[in-house]
């Protein structure tokens, strides 16, 4: 069996971030929403004081600020800002909302149905709003209202990922699987790698019986269960070091493990666009198009790969994989095998490659050493 491999190379990077010097309210808040928005919360914090202490009478300074601290798990401190942000504009839903979702967190569950009720009452078509009551509404066990509580969402936004969820689990608690399987399976056409529900039909597919459908489905919730801190800590790298190609390069092996081949294509391609030597990105966005079955696609950029790293074994098996599977050029298949296995002799992989195409030319001789090779360092790993 000829194989491509399915390791991609990861980029080495190193931490750097120059920010200009805070000033005024304004600038004080633009530099704290920044770090904000690379995941540096608590220096966030630092600039929203800063803000505040310039212009004490913003709601919206204290909102973010409660936001912040939100993300810290600090909810108190949370409370206080979000409170402060409604003494100033009481008929703002925001901070009701944020409240709401600081009271879930906490399991104080009455206080958070009142927050997002509020909320509501202001803006009566914030879907957001009525996903978070129906997550209350579905915690106490009050299934009825937790789903026109979440259908309510829906209405309002076609693509809502927690009200549809949220409408599948309470599908669930109810029995109802037959009804749940669709509204799951809806979220995961709006996000492929919504790891939680993945792990929601595969538990339905367990009570259901079906053995095939539960473990396939698990094993793609490992998966996304695994990388998801990967994924964020990827996708903040990128956010801080905007023209770092290793960043991007890294991301996009991040979403390819994800199921998010074309996130995982613009990604290298950006990479390339910033550094259009850097072999890895080339090679990894070969590997994209491999496994999508884009192959003369995967072939051109292995090809660009090798042109920059000529002694890139992984990108010379994979390159003769893809010719062998069109069945086209393989006295060039054959070489690139030869390459493969004479730069990395000890990889088992690359020696299959070769044993298959000798194979189909029929190198009877050449074939069976391969195999043997194959064999020999199989056993050895």
């Amino acid at each position: 069996m000829l194989k491509y491999l399915t390791v991609l190379i990861l980029s080495s990077v190193s931490v750097s971030i120059a920010l200009s010097d805070p000033s005024p309210a304004e600038k004080h808040y633009r530099d704290a929403t920044a770090f904000h928005t690379v995941g540096e919360f608590e220096r966030a914090i630092s600039e929203y004081k800063k803000a505040i202490a310039l212009d004490p009478d913003s709601p919206i300074f204290y909102n973010r600020l409660g936001i912040a601290y939100s993300e810290l798990k600090q909810y108190d401190m949370a409370l206080d800002a979000y409170w402060k942000a409604l003494e100033l504009s009481p008929t703002v839903a925001e901070p009701h909302y944020n409240i709401g979702m600081v009271y879930l967190k906490k399991g104080t569950l009455q206080r958070a149905a009142e927050a997002f009720k509020r909320a509501i009452a202001i803006d009566a078509e914030w879907e957001d709003a009525y996903a978070g009551l129906g997550e209350v509404y579905l915690k106490q066990g009050s299934f009825e209202r937790a789903a026109r509580t979440y259908k309510k969402a829906i209405r309002l936004n076609q693509k809502s990922i927690g009200a549809i969820l949220g409408l599948g689990k309470v599908y669930v608690k109810q029995g109802r699987l037959d009804e749940a399987i669709p509204a799951i399976e809806k979220v995961i056409a709006i996000q492929v790698d919504n790891t939680e529900a993945h792990y929601q039909l595969a538990q339905i597919y367990i009570k259901r019986g079906e053995k095939e459908k539960a473990a396939a489905t698990m094993a793609l919730f490992k998966v996304f269960r695994q990388t998801d801190p990967l994924l964020e800590e990827a996708e903040i790298w990128v956010k801080r070091h905007p023209d770092d190609a290793r960043g991007y390069n890294n991301l996009g092996i991040v979403y390819l493990a994800r199921h998010r081949f074309k996130d995982a294509v613009a990604n290298y391609k950006h990479a390339i666009s910033l550094s259009p030597d850097l072999a890895t990105a080339h090679y990894n966005l070969g590997h994209a198009y491999h496994k999508h079955g884009e192959i003369i696609l995967a072939i051109e950029a292995y090809r660009k790969a090798l042109a920059i790293d000529t002694k890139l074994a992984i990108a010379h098996n994979n390159i003769a994989v893809c010719y062998a599977e069109l069945k086209v050029d393989l006295n060039k298949a054959l070489s690139h095998a030869r390459t493969a296995v004479r730069l990395a002799p000890t990889e088992a992989n690359y020696w299959d490659t070769l044993s298959g195409i000798c194979t189909v030319l029929g190198l009877e001789s050449e074939a069976r050493l391969a195999r043997e090779k194959q064999e020999r360092y199989s056993q050895e790993k």
